[in-house]
């Protein structure tokens, strides 16, 4: 005889349902999607001069779905992808499922701040505030300081940090010393007075007054951009002994362009040049500190209204952290990257023994912008969160196939390769490529070569201290995939700010920047070229900004009101609303496997986001779409049928908004159960929200 019941336990433990009533229900609505229920009226508010009306989801009859991904959720597809291998199938991000504060995702959208000595700061600040941005990060390098008193007093860096304070947008400084200019440094030129050959280590200048052994050097001799590359090593008379040959000759007569740093780069820990450098980083983060404090008004206050970001990148810039990169051969033996931890402690160190100057102030490892290996457990305790710059670029398979273990979709190895191109933002969350930044972002603890990462996996005395991920520069560049026409580059930068936002901040990225606000239209920029002409030329905001607001910033805009609309900002725990099931009446794909179950189509449905927050303790936001692979690719709207539980059905009113178009779209509601609801909706390639209100008690 079946049993039917046991048959029915195994079912709600396999989709991860509390009891036998929801079980069944489950097997029905994995055949059909039951006809019913009544109209419910859409809750939003009108807006002046829109389409935005409030229109009403509709019961219709149902149709049969073809195929059901069940439970949604699934830590399999994290589980099943250890350091060094990565899969076309996996889909690391559906290994967990959160609820966020909405509040949390407000204070999260960031941009980087990169305007030029033309553009009104508070115009850009005001354009930037108005339409949602609530951070920014600003880079404050140590060159920045005087040479001689090592002080910083910079109009333009006020004028930008107090539009800041007046729009309500938190600062993040970025703290760097890029080789450039890596520390307060004085320029000159000095002329050859004889014939130089490649390969020398000796140059006749004109004048050696002023040089100072082992921190004047010559410039740019292998790089356009690097102050003192080749160090003074000795003096006599008016010849002088670089540290490393020349790469080029010098003809007698030329002018060659020289630089004083005002300290050494970084050396051999334990050096007496080491320990003055870090004392001179520590002296320029303080002084950082308090220029922001002053000029934002905050000296006093028990958060000083800023935070900051230690190092920019190690993929260019950089060679100021190493002495050996000045010299050839190398001048000592030692482990150059350990200056990627030491440094981050030193800042630390620092701000514990100046609590007050640092007061609310966060912390982030910028070291772990383009690595993988700085982790949660190896951060100090004072610093709040490491950061990523996940660019996407383009990626053509099988051409661009990663090295290392392809794993399918059964998580077992395999050496097939779907054929299709890729270029979405979400791709460093993805596993196409082993280093996905949710093995630090996500709350599953895990290991890469013996280190321990993920959110939760510092501890201190035993105590859980949880390390952020935040992503300090990231975006999309038109441009450079060939798209040469403003409107359709506008239009994309659209779609991906929104994929980037509401995707990343439900990840466990608590504050995202785009990169930038003035990188032009075709290219990275978010602010529209029109309205940085504007804030050339003008002092006053524009009565009515329509005509100068980008895409890109009016469906952030759109966006960030449906967060707020009676925002509860204190709430932090939050419901956890769950995915129970998705499915789909048309089998729509990104990529064609090979028809195995280990190498199976990509589905739409296997890559439907599902990104819910929590406004207060009665209204859900739940950003959702289809993370297509080409997002320069348009996809249509297509239904699906999900159903979502942990609610408070009764007497919820459910509908969908477009923020892109700023109108409603329809939305079906199949069934109404105890704490869940079986939903027939529209889905395309950025994200519609779907708004639950449910009824007060």
């Amino acid at each position: 005889m079946f049993d039917i019941k046991g048959y029915l336990k195994n079912i709600a433990r396999a989709i991860d349902f509390d009891d036998i009533d929801r079980a069944v229900l489950a097997v029905l609505t994995m055949l059909f999607a039951a006809s019913s229920m009544a109209v419910l009226v859409a809750n939003h508010p009108r807006q002046k001069n829109s389409d935005f009306t409030n229109q009403i989801a509709t019961t219709t009859a149902t149709t049969r779905t073809e195929s059901i991904i069940s439970p949604y959720t699934d830590r399999s597809h994290f589980d099943n992808l250890p350091f060094g291998s990565h899969s076309h199938w996996l889909q690391p991000w559906r290994a967990y499922l959160e609820t966020f504060p909405a509040a949390k995702f407000l204070q999260g959208v960031g941009i980087q701040l990169d305007l030029n000595d033309r553009e009104n700061p508070d115009l850009v600040l005001q354009m930037l505030a108005t339409h949602g941005i609530q951070t920014a990060r600003i880079e404050i390098g140590w060159n920045n300081l005087s040479y001689e008193r090592e002080t910083l007093q910079n109009d333009r860096l006020q004028a930008i940090l107090k539009a800041c304070k007046r729009w309500g947008v938190r600062p993040l400084i970025l703290l760097n010393a890029n080789q450039g200019i890596p520390t307060p440094t004085q320029f000159f030129q000095r002329t050859v007075t004889a014939n130089i050959s490649a390969g020398s280590r000796q140059i006749q200048l004109n004048d050696t007054s002023g040089l100072t052994i082992g921190k004047s050097g010559l410039n740019n001799l292998t790089d356009a951009g690097w102050a003192a590359e080749a160090l003074i090593t000795a003096i006599d008379g008016k010849t002088v002994t670089l540290s490393k040959p020349l790469p080029k000759a010098i003809a007698a007569g030329s002018s060659v362009k020289m630089a004083t740093l005002k300290y050494r780069p970084f050396s051999q820990p334990g050096s007496a040049d080491y320990r003055q450098t870090i004392a001179g980083w520590q002296h320029y983060v303080g002084t950082v500190a308090q220029f922001t404090a002053n000029t934002l008004g905050t000296t006093q206050s028990n958060d000083k209204g800023f935070d900051m970001e230690i190092w920019n990148e190690l993929t260019f810039g950089s060679k100021f952290l190493s002495i050996n990169n000045y010299y050839s051969p190398a001048l000592a033996t030692y482990d150059e990257e350990s200056i990627w931890r030491n440094l981050v402690t030193a800042t630390a160190d620092h701000a514990i023994a100046n609590p007050r100057q640092f007061a609310g102030v966060k912390f982030s490892d910028g070291f772990a912008n383009t690595i993988p290996w700085p982790a949660a457990s190896t951060q100090p305790v004072r610093i709040s969160a490491i950061s990523k710059h996940p660019y996407a670029n383009r990626k053509n398979f099988p051409k661009d196939e990663q090295r290392g273990e392809k794993i399918d979709a059964l998580g077992k190895p395999t050496d097939f390769i779907p054929t299709y191109s890729a270029m979405f933002p979400e791709y460093y969350a993805t596993a196409l490529q082993t280093e996905t930044l949710l093995r630090d972002a996500a709350p599953l603890t895990n290991e890469i070569y013996g280190v321990w990462h993920g959110r939760y996996a510092r501890q201190v005395k035993g105590r859980v201290i949880p390390t952020d991920v935040w992503i300090t520069e990231t975006g999309f560049a038109p441009d450079e995939h060939g798209v040469t026409e403003p409107f359709r580059a506008l239009a994309l930068k659209a779609k991906t700010t929104a994929r980037y936002y509401t995707f990343y901040l439900n990840k466990g990225v608590t504050k995202l920047y785009l990169y930038s606000a003035a990188s032009g239209d075709l290219g990275l920029g978010i602010v529209q070229d029109n309205f940085l002409e504007y804030a050339r030329t003008h002092s006053v905001y524009p009565k009515n900004d329509r005509a100068y607001v980008s895409p890109a910033l009016q469906i952030t805009s759109r966006i960030v009101r449906q967060m707020k609309q009676n925002l509860d900002p204190n709430l932090t725990k939050t419901r956890q609303l769950q995915l129970d099931s998705i499915s789909d009446p048309h089998n729509q794909i990104q990529f064609r496997g090979d028809g195995t179950a280990a190498h199976p189509h990509l589905y739409n449905r296997d890559v439907f986001a599902f990104l819910p927050y929590q406004v207060n303790s009665h209204r859900f936001v739940v950003p959702y779409y289809v993370m297509t692979r080409d997002v320069t690719k348009n996809l249509s709207p297509a239904k699906f049928a999900i159903q979502i539980s942990n609610l408070r059905v009764q007497g919820a009113a459910v509908s969908v908004y477009d923020p892109l178009h700023d109108r409603l779209v329809p939305i079906e509601i199949e069934r109404r159960g105890s704490n869940f609801l079986n939903l027939t909706l529209s889905a395309t390639d950025y994200p519609y929200l779907l708004i639950i209100q449910e009824q007060k008690k």
